[in-house]
């Protein structure tokens, strides 16, 4: 290379690194440090969706140029080299996508994603972690703090990966608390589940600088997507869904758009139009969704377009076929296991092994269901009277009332149900719902013991 070539060569460069030095100063505090915190809260191969969502998040943030050492994954890691995986040590989040899960951080993985490391991670105390990798939201007062979430929900609660649930109220007190340590400066929550709006309505304060936005609102399912069957379906191989529609809408707007410029508020308005299916919501300190992108998850340097432009919703997909009422197009996070067997039972040949065996597991599946249906409306008839129980099963309290007053007895009642009549599910989760109006209703836990060995105990 001569000297010429060399010189404009050195040139470009420093015009280059001078350009991206100022722009991602923009909504970058000077002394603070940006910190994420994601959680895929399910385990097994049917949920790899949750667990692809949360490595393509990851994936985001890097390129965003977030630190290893301030992101924070809590996943069960029981996916990429599960023997059903059809593209070993990889995951992908899009039907042409690439390889989401290579580089990802292992910090709280299988029985080590537990409600105890959720909280220690959260509130900063390391010592209060056992197993994984330690690592904390170790924030100080000028740091801002991202976590994603995805996962099955349920009335008033959340999965955690080792199987356990975390209720509404301990994770606003544990928000509260971390306010009042003064250890971040702003955070952002970024919610995928079924009634993901029940974790912060008529709880979450709108002035200790958090702002969240859920896949639905406090009574409705969110959605998986990319599924098979569906006009958007995995490659063939593939009998899951690959990701969730909510956490995959922002994470395509973020990889498609200029984050230095893209505001909280018009990512969240792209993802609502584009979630067509449930009521993407916002809750807490909404001036915070004037903040750009950056501050939180970082920006591509690739990405920045000093012509920016939102991208249309309508350049990702066609909103008329997405509102097809064909029923095989709509996922909700709930009947993505019964999805799956259907597609095993689908796939396998006639009269083999397979075919016998996908054919038990879903009859199995929808036996399960439906006898936590049977016991939870018996209960509820034997507490209420079969009128006024139907009544309180689906009950939904009005606009800025949380989903139950008395939170210990809402866990009350759902230990109670299940040491009589079993753990429940993902599926029968849906449940607590009712289990809180039971609660909001005046019922005791001596009235759940007797209804629950009625309706449980005689049956087995």
């Amino acid at each position: 290379m001569n000297h010429k070539n060399k010189y404009w060569v050195a040139l470009i460069a420093s015009i280059w690194m001078s350009v991206t030095d100022n722009v991602f100063a923009e909504g970058e505090s000077t002394t603070g440090k940006k910190w994420a915190f994601l959680v895929a809260g399910s385990n097994g191969y049917v949920n790899y969706r949750h667990q692809a969502d949360i490595c393509h998040a990851y994936q985001i943030l890097k390129k965003g140029g977030l630190k290893d050492e301030n992101i924070v994954v809590f996943m069960y890691d029981d996916i990429a080299y599960n023997p059903q995986n059809p593209r070993r040590g990889v995951l992908i989040n899009h039907p042409n996508g690439s390889d989401v899960y290579n580089g990802v951080p292992k910090d709280y993985i299988g029985d080590y994603g537990n409600l105890e490391n959720f909280l220690a991670v959260l509130s900063g105390n390391k010592s209060a972690t056992k197993g994984g990798s330690g690592k904390v939201l170790d924030t100080g007062p000028d740091d801002t703090i991202f976590i994603f979430y995805t996962d099955h929900g349920s009335p008033g609660s959340i999965g955690i990966p080792d199987g356990g649930l975390l209720y509404a109220n301990d994770f606003v007190d544990a928000l509260k608390k971390k306010h009042d340590a003064k250890s971040y400066k702003k955070m952002v929550i970024y919610m995928e589940a079924c009634e993901a709006g029940s974790m912060f309505e008529g709880l979450l304060p709108n002035d200790i600088n958090i702002y969240v936005t859920t896949a639905s609102n406090k009574s409705e399912n969110s959605y998986g997507f990319y599924c098979p069957n569906s006009y958007l379906p995995p490659p063939p191989e593939y009998d899951i869904c690959l990701g969730d529609l909510y956490s995959i809408s922002w994470m395509e707007d973020s990889e498609k758009n200029d984050m230095t410029k893209e505001i909280l508020k018009e990512q969240y308005e792209t993802v609502r139009q584009r979630t067509l299916l449930s009521h993407v919501l916002q809750y807490g300190d909404l001036n915070i969704s004037n903040d750009t992108l950056i501050t939180y998850i970082g920006a591509d340097p690739t990405n920045v377009n000093d012509n920016f432009n939102v991208t249309s919703t309508t350049n990702v997909f066609s909103f008329d076929d997405f509102k097809s009422p064909n029923p095989t197009r709509n996922f909700g996070q709930r009947d993505a296991h019964l999805i799956y067997l259907k597609t095993k039972l689908g796939r396998a040949s006639s009269g083999s092994e397979d075919k016998l065996k996908a054919q038990k597991e879903l009859e199995v599946e929808i036996a399960r269901r439906k006898h936590v249906d049977n016991n939870v409306h018996q209960i509820s008839d034997l507490l209420f009277g079969e009128e006024k129980g139907s009544i309180v099963m689906v009950h939904v309290r009005a606009s800025g009332q949380p989903l139950v007053d008395n939170w210990d007895c809402l866990k009350t009642l759902v230990k109670t149900y299940e040491s009589h009549c079993g753990t429940l599910s993902s599926y029968g989760r849906k449940y607590l719902r009712a289990f809180a109006n039971m609660c909001n209703n005046g019922i005791t836990v001596k009235q759940m013991v007797a209804a629950s060995l009625q309706a449980c105990l005689e049956k087995n």
